[in-house]
This record gives C-alpha cells, structure tokens and sequence, in this order.
C-alpha cells in the first residue's frame, strides 16, 4: 500500500527481496491471515509506525530461507510461524514471499501442522488466549456444575471462533453471539459454533437475547468476550450477572460504547481492557494443542495473496466466517 483508504489501495508488485540483519532470519511464507486489524492498518484507524509504501500482514507461516547474521539455533528449512505487533505495523509484514522475522519471534511448527493451520492459530487465537487465560482469568469453578458461563460477541470471526473452543475446552458453558441467523450464512455460523463447543447460538440484536442467554447458560453469564464494543457494550452488561466480567478484546462495532454505569455498580462488574503479546511458552502450547487436535483451525478460504484486495472486501463485509489466507 502506497496510501491509506479501502481495499483499492493494496497493490500487487514486485519489491525488492528484504535482506535479514543481526538477529533475524528471512522467511519463505507459505500463508499468511488477514486479520480486523489490518483493515484497521490500511485504512488509518490503527497507524502504521513506518513511512510508505508498506506491506501488511502480522501472522505467517512458512521456511527459514536465510538466516542473518550471528543466528544460531535454527537452519535453513526450519518451518517457522510467527505473529507479533511489530510485523505488518512497524516493519513490512507477511503479504508477500519473503519477509525477515527475529528469531525471538519464531516458533517451530509440531508435526503434523500445515502452513495453513499455523498461520491460522496466529493473532486470532493468541489474542483470545490472553483475554480468557490471562486477563479474564477464566477456569474458576462458579456454580459447583461445569464452572464459567460465558458470551462471545462477533462468535464467528477469527477471534470468536477461537474464545469458543478455548472457553469449552476449560468446561465453561458458552453462548455465541452472531450478527445474523437466518442467511445460510447464518446457519453455517451456527452449524459451526455449535461444533466448536457453543451450547447456543444467538443472534446479538434479539430483543430477548438476555432471557434467551440466561437459559442457554443455566444462570447469568460470568464472562462477556466483547469483540464488537459500540452499542453492544450495554448489551454484554445486560447478560452479565453479579460480580461478573466483561474482557474488551475489540472494536468492530466502534471505538465509543455507551454503558449505563448504575448497572455496573448494582452488579459490582468489572471491565477489562486486553492487549499484549502472549508468552512465548503459550504460544508453544497452542501450537501443541492443535498438532493434538484439541482445537480446530477454523478457515473459512484460502486465497491466492494476488486477490489480497478481494479478500479484504469479503472480511470487510463479514462475509466470512473464521480466518482468511492468503497464499504467495
């Protein structure tokens, strides 16, 4: 990208091979995600800390194809993925056949992971790792019966899909928000969270979504994901029960949410704000947890990276359901 704007904006060139420094190694990517926040990169809602033009992308997978100077511990060959802040927002990121990564970023891919899976664990899954593990802290036992009760707003995008399986993997009942339910989009939305470990799946704007949840939960929600912020902050506050918690993981819905503070103090609530890298070691464990087939990667399409722009369109639209790829 040449300028900030929409999808228009992405163009497919050629550039000059990136060349690894000290500490780095340069990767041959295999897939990279698109991700909300690209969008929000190319458009000028998140800035990009580097002078134009530049290439967008925080997740890939792929082979080490060189390595820089001074690296030791990795070879030539080595499949690698990584997913970090700096990538796709400070230094050129994984839209592209080669792109130059520290080392202190890479993780090994297990065997029995493709490029795809991995790439698509990436910044979708660490994001919803942190908010759940650890900001919300989830896996107390709440009620004596299967411990959390939890909601997942904008339940089918990369973030959602992945705040499912892990919320029903640490025995929470879970309830999928979805913006629609009556498309076969919906349906296929609902088919697959309902796969993913969803007791339920409701759509966001029932006006008896409150009632609806409590009884799909077996008692109020102790946790909200909010991905969506905006008008659905009140919302998330509605379905929460004493003592309960909200973790704001995103802003699809908007930057400003306006919430009726009384009901946040009758309910003694909590709001959590969650961003950061996740450790190293999680990161490790994740990858792990797929290669054992715990959880599932959820692709909605891979694409070639010379329809970058189409594929921004389709996310944009939320179209789409799980993550995009897209393959150099």
């Amino acid at each position: 990208m040449h300028e900030r704007g929409g999808p228009e904006v992405l163009r497919y060139q050629d550039v000059p091979d990136p060349t690894p420094v000290a500490g780095e190694v340069l990767v041959r990517v295999r897939a990279a995600t698109v991700n909300h926040t690209d969008l929000f990169h190319r458009s000028g809602r998140f800035f990009i800390q580097k002078e134009l033009p530049h290439v967008l992308g925080m997740d890939l997978a792929g082979e080490i194809a060189a390595l820089g100077p001074d690296v030791t511990g990795w070879a030539v060959g080595d499949r690698v993925v990584a997913t970090f802040e700096d990538l796709g927002r400070k230094r050129d990121g994984a839209y592209a056949e080669l792109a130059t990564v520290p080392v202190s970023e890479l993780r090994r891919i297990p065997n029995g992971l493709d490029f795809n899976t991995a790439a698509s664990v990436g910044l979708a899954f660490t994001t919803a790792w942190v908010a759940l593990r650890q900001r919300a802290r989830i896996g107390a036992c709440v009620d004596g019966l299967r411990g959390e009760r939890v909601v997942v707003t904008a339940a089918a995008s990369g973030v959602g899909t992945a705040a499912v399986q892990i919320a029903a993997w640490l025995d929470a009942r879970v309830v999928a928000l979805v913006g629609d339910d009556e498309s076969d989009l919906g349906r296929r939305k609902a088919e697959l969270l309902k796969g993913l470990g969803a007791d339920a799946v409701l759509r966001a704007d029932d006006p008896e979504l409150v009632a609806k949840a409590h009884a799909a939960l077996g008692g109020e929600a102790t946790l909200v994901v909010e991905h969506v912020a905006g008008a659905s902050l009140q919302r998330s506050l509605d379905v929460l029960g004493p003592y309960g918690r909200i973790v704001c993981i995103g802003t699809l819905g908007g930057d400003v949410g306006p919430v009726n503070v009384m009901d946040m103090i009758m309910k003694n609530a909590t709001v959590l704000g969650s961003f950061g890298a996740v450790p190293p070691g999680d990161f490790e464990r994740i990858l792990g947890l797929f290669a054992m087939g715990v959880f599932e990667p959820v692709i909605d399409r891979v694409m070639p990276l010379a329809q970058a722009r189409e594929a921004h369109e389709l996310v944009e639209a939320r179209q789409t359901v799980g993550k995009v790829l897209l393959v150099p």
